[in-house]
């Protein structure tokens, strides 16, 4: 592996020279350019499976008459915000 010297961000193999992303800069691979190659392996197994979520609708429930005047009571009624 080499690293770039302008950033220190890893090189990567692009069209027989090293490139760096975050410089958008190309380097010279060197004597050793067949030492560089990307591989890819991905293995997944068969039982593997990616978790489904579903979001159920929420049932909306309105506040107390209680609960809604201790609410104003210690915020303010809605009125005077303006809405």
């Amino acid at each position: 592996m080499r690293f770039c010297p302008e950033c220190s961000n890893l090189l990567i193999p692009k069209k027989g020279k090293l490139y760096c992303k975050a410089c958008d800069k190309e380097f010279d691979m060197g004597k050793n350019s067949e030492d560089y190659k990307i591989i890819k392996k991905i293995r997944h197994d068969d039982k593997e499976a990616a978790p489904v979520v579903i979001k159920q609708n929420l049932k909306i429930s309105k506040i107390s008459g209680e609960d809604r005047k201790a609410y104003e009571e210690f915020f303010g009624t809605s009125e005077e915000s303006g809405w």
